[in-house]
């Protein structure tokens, strides 16, 4: 989903189909699409847009400045839009949160508006945001990306689509996430991670995520052959290379679009300035 500076702007106004209780709370520049279902005591701030085929259940609160896609599913108690948790936040720009079509947040989800630098909090299509999941301003998650309970996305981080954060896995800030990463439970990073890999506890890439790239909807055999090869150009031969070289030999080489997505990460990243120069998680070598 590619930010359009001018996304906020719409007419408010009520669809006549939409189903409203009448406990629920509208601001008045808001905008409510057709087939919109909103329960008991919702609540929809200031310059929201609630797309078409939308269920807010009972007690959702959208607080202001957010864009939402078709048929998204918002559970009890969940809130959309709220201000930033940044201590730099003044209130001065209210900054935005734009979501796709077709997710799903359970009860207690946290997802920040942006604050005035790096573009505003973006949600993709298609993700599965599980019990008190949270995003943080300025972070952007791709399409069909899963957050298990707990799991959480620091300010300015990113997630790349089809990734699975398990329960209480943690994103710091700053931090960029490939699309395909599987979290184990309570795995934490604060470097880069490439995609199509499998992260355990702190910074530790164990291994590619099989599963998924087996899954994987525009991936054929000969892509998987090609990730695990570049898998093991950075992972295992860099045990014993300097880093250097093993990036020369990366860019060096023709790789399908699967790879190249893998290889083109790990050079990007590595030229990130600062705050983003977090380098690049590490691995482990696991025993039979």
């Amino acid at each position: 989903m590619i930010y359009n500076p001018r996304i906020m702007s719409f007419t408010p106004g009520i669809h006549a189909s939409a189903r409203i209780h009448p406990t629920a709370t509208i601001d008045p520049s808001a905008l409510i699409e057709a087939e919109v279902s909103i329960g008991r005591d919702v609540i929809v701030g200031p310059a929201c847009v609630i797309g078409a085929g939308t269920h807010l259940r009972d007690r959702a609160i959208i607080v202001e400045h957010t864009r939402m896609g078709k048929q998204n599913d918002v559970h009890p108690y969940v809130v959309l839009g709220g201000d930033p948790q940044d201590l730099a936040f003044t209130g001065d720009d209210r900054g935005e949160l734009i979501i796709g079509d077709g997710n799903t947040f359970r009860e207690g989800v946290t997802v920040n508006r942006a604050t005035q630098n790096g573009g505003p909090t973006q949600i993709g299509s298609n993700c599965f945001m599980m019990t008190c999941a949270h995003v943080g301003h300025n972070a952007r998650l791709g399409d069909r990306v899963i957050m298990a309970n707990g799991a959480s996305l620091a300010g300015h981080s990113c997630v790349g689509s089809r990734s699975v954060m398990s329960a209480h896995a943690a994103v710091h800030q700053f931090t960029h996430v490939g699309e395909g990463v599987m979290f184990q439970a309570n795995a934490a990073v604060s470097m880069h991670v490439p995609p199509y890999v499998m992260l355990a506890t702190e910074n530790t890439v164990v291994g590619l995520n099989m599963v998924g790239l087996k899954r994987h909807p525009d991936m054929v055999e000969d892509d998987r052959r090609e990730v695990k090869e570049a898998f093991r150009m950075v992972y295992r031969r860099a045990l014993g290379s300097p880093f250097a070289e093993v990036v020369n030999d990366l860019s060096g080489r023709e790789w399908g679009p699967g790879a190249r997505r893998f290889v083109d990460f790990v050079i990007e990243v590595l030229k990130l300035e600062p705050p983003r120069d977090r380098g690049l998680c590490g691995g482990i070598r696991r025993g039979r």
